[in-house]
């Protein structure tokens, strides 16, 4: 999923940036980058499996790492 898809899912510029305690202007640069700070998408991957149903997440954006991260989602 691209940071702009994620970012539209959450609800746009002024919501990711208030989940990731960010500015939206550095939010839009993520956008127009296409890059999301690896500690900001850990934070909305969680938001963003949430608000996608489960069909994009922590295992989905993080395939290698998840398990070290949320190692509660192994159960699962």
């Amino acid at each position: 999923m691209t940071p702009s898809k994620i970012i539209d899912a959450l609800g746009g510029t002024f919501k990711v940036a208030e989940i990731t305690a960010s500015a939206p202007s550095t939010v839009s640069e993520w956008r127009m980058l296409s890059t999301i700070p690896f500690g900001k998408l850990v934070l909305l991957s969680y938001p963003l499996e949430l608000a996608t149903k489960g069909k994009h997440g922590r295992k989905q954006l993080f395939p290698k790492i998840w398990p070290q991260i949320w190692p509660e989602l192994e159960k699962k």
